[in-house]
């Protein structure tokens, strides 16, 4: 039976009447819901209104850079939506979602080191794209808005930055704070496993998923995501940079080079956050965290359904 005190907090939480009481797993298990629905239907929103304004009668209009240009702020928008949703669920600040505590500035340079390792690992993504391509699966190309001049910048800006911010508040942010009922390793690994599924491209299944298991490991032991901000910007600026200038490969020295470097980089790194940074983990009772972890998978079920469903026809698609 619930306490007066318990009615009233849930009454005040916003859809609390519908939803029932907004624990942090629930408001996080229903944030990923929201991110993963939201995509789909503000893009529904806008093909309906420049159908309206008769824009796509232009001949290759969804390659052109107004178009692109949208395509890639809309998962921004709907990270940015779903993120004001646990906020006010919450009745948290945005602050306590970027950072719990005051990040020290070594996890800066461990998170640097962290993606520069995962490079290494770049040959992972390219054995499942061959796993895949014995099942018939091609990549589509993914198509970017011009880079020519200062067209850059915008690039720079709208697939570096944007994802950057808004990912790492989603995904280490808000979805971590509400996996805390779950063991590092168990958090971690939900996390890194969400990432991976939300993007929802076969070919890079693999290689999300070590990033966004790398990345969560950061913020727990940082207690922010400023540090995966930055290495997570490093990652897709990095791309647009070796694309910009057309470098599609390295010469086999040079490329035995990086990768050394790169593994050696991943294991430093790795090592000091397993085995050597380590932080006392806050437990509560058994039976709340059993109920708060179903509570999670419940919430975040839509989301994993959509997403899993969104995956399947893009493998489908491609073969």
């Amino acid at each position: 039976m619930q306490t007066q005190n318990g009615n009233e907090n849930q009454q005040k939480t916003p859809f609390g009447g519908l939803l029932g009481e907004m624990t942090a797993a629930k408001a996080s298990g229903v944030t990923f819901s929201l991110a993963a629905i939201l995509p789909a239907l503000l893009s529904f929103i806008f093909i309906l209104a420049i159908s309206a304004l008769g824009l796509t009668n232009t001949e290759n209009y969804d390659s052109a850079d107004w178009y692109l240009y949208s395509i890639y702020s809309l998962p921004q928008l709907s990270f940015a939506l779903s993120a004001l949703f646990y906020l006010r669920a919450r009745k948290v600040k945005i602050s306590s979602a970027i950072q719990k505590q005051k990040c020290e500035a070594k996890y800066f340079l461990i998170a640097l080191l962290l993606q520069i390792g995962l490079l290494s690992l770049s040959e992972l993504n390219a054995l499942f794209l061959e796993f895949l391509k014995r099942f018939g699966y091609e990549d589509s190309e993914i198509l970017l808005p011009s880079m020519d001049g200062l067209g850059f910048f915008g690039v720079l800006f709208i697939v570096a930055v944007l994802p950057a911010v808004f990912e790492e508040i989603l995904f280490r942010g808000v979805l971590l704070d509400g996996l805390k009922s779950f063991s590092t390793a168990g958090a971690v690994l939900v996390c890194g496993a969400l990432f991976s599924l939300y993007h929802q491209n076969p070919a890079q299944t693999a290689y999300q998923f070590c990033c966004g298991a790398a990345f969560a490991l950061v913020a727990i032991r940082s207690g922010s995501v400023l540090p995966t901000v930055l290495a997570h910007f490093f990652n897709n600026a990095l791309i647009l940079i070796l694309t910009k200038f057309g470098v599609l490969g390295f010469t086999l020295p040079t490329l035995v080079a990086i990768l050394a470097t790169s593994a050696f980089c991943l294991v430093v790194s790795l090592t000091y956050l397993i085995f050597i940074d380590k932080k006392p983990q806050s437990k509560g009772a058994d039976t709340e965290r059993k109920i708060e972890k179903k509570r999670f998978f419940v919430a975040a079920a839509v989301g994993v359904a959509v997403c899993a469903l969104t995956w399947f026809l893009t493998l489908l698609g491609g073969m």
